[in-house]
């Protein structure tokens, strides 16, 4: 196991930047998720650190040894990709022992980590069968096996349930997570799926257009996030931001910081009946009520703006389509941000 350290990483192709100066210390047995939009740079930061993209500047340290001039098989870390990356034509086996047998593992060694392996993945039965002859999910078990038998620094991630169908891809999800506390390898996962990211990640990093937006636990970033694309991006649904400008009355009113030009109201910080705390009241009109199992999303427009917001409710209120409510919030659940900075108004 290792630390991994990213030091004002930047990529660029020709004069476009692909990654903008990373800073990152992930540590020795931590999971760190790196979310994002497609194109925001997760990948190819993670293809840098598994040395299949150049680095235009900055330092990529894993066990505290500068690798960015080294190939990728001296760099001491396995990567599980979204393709599996099998051999067609080789068995189970054949594929577990692959590298080892091109490394020169004694024979005796390559026997007790493939069935290690096949242990902890349970793909003992599966050993003889060709990938042709496997599910998606077997598939990518028989991945990540590859990934184990190396006994690695650490594993690298990228998006690699994105093939998979969604029910597989929380029973992966878990195995994944249970893995790697198992093993205690340090990891960097890349997905652009946020509960994928929630769920697994001991930290998140956020990225956007090539930078970092936030670095947190998954409870931190959810709860506070830094920026106005955080929390536009974590959460399902995503936060509503709503103008300070359509709020009935002031800013200290709500007491809320100067320059706080739009708020943040997370669905589940949203009531249809008034709490006994200090809170906002809004005015609007329902629009579209979503059952979805236990809870409802309620789509509903600001009398004040015309904007939509929505709300996550539980259980299936019966409420009619143009029917007027009354929406609270209290006022501890505001996020307040300034739209010039993109940045939260209370952080000092």
């Amino acid at each position: 196991m290792a630390t991994i350290s990213l030091i004002d990483l930047k990529k660029n192709y020709g004069d476009v930047p692909a990654v903008k100066g990373v800073n990152l210390s992930v540590a020795d047995g931590e999971l760190i998720v790196l979310v994002g939009p497609s194109g925001c740079g997760k990948s190819t930061l993670l293809r840098m650190v598994a040395g299949l993209e150049s680095v235009t500047s900055g330092v990529i340290e894993i066990g505290g040894r500068n690798v960015v001039k080294a190939e990728p098989a001296e760099r001491d870390i396995a990567m599980v990709f979204q393709n599996y990356a099998l051999y067609p034509h080789m068995s189970v086996r054949g594929n577990l022992e692959y590298g080892l047998k091109n490394r020169g593992t004694p024979r005796e060694e390559i026997d007790r980590r493939v069935k290690e392996a096949a242990d902890i993945l349970e793909i003992g039965p599966l050993l003889e069968r060709k990938p042709r002859q496997l599910s998606g999910g077997q598939r990518q078990r028989v991945a990540m096996g590859r990934a184990i038998v190396r006994e690695p620094a650490a594993f690298l991630f990228d998006e690699p349930l994105s093939n998979l169908d969604a029910k597989l891809r929380v029973q992966m999800r878990v195995e994944i997570r249970k893995l790697q506390r198992r093993l205690k390898t340090t990891s960097l996962y890349v997905t652009h799926d946020q509960l994928e990211a929630m769920t697994l990640a001991d930290r998140l990093v956020v990225m956007n257009n090539g930078l970092v937006e936030q670095i947190g636990t998954p409870t931190e970033v959810y709860d506070r996030p830094a920026t106005l694309f955080v929390a536009g991006f974590i959460g399902s649904p995503p936060m509503n931001l709503v103008p300070v400008s359509s709020l009935s009355g002031d800013v200290a009113g709500f007491g809320l910081p100067a320059g706080t030009d739009i708020v943040g109201i997370r669905p589940d910080g949203c009531f249809l009946e008034k709490p006994s705390e200090p809170s906002l009241t809004l005015d609007a009109n329902v629009e579209l009520l979503e059952p979805i199992g236990g809870e409802s999303h309620l789509h509903v427009r600001l009398k004040s703006s015309g904007q939509s917001i929505v709300l996550s409710v539980p259980g299936r209120p019966e409420i009619a389509e143009t029917t007027s409510v009354q929406v609270f919030a209290r006022l501890t659940d505001l996020h307040p941000f300034n739209t010039q900075t993109g940045r939260r108004t209370d952080i000092v």
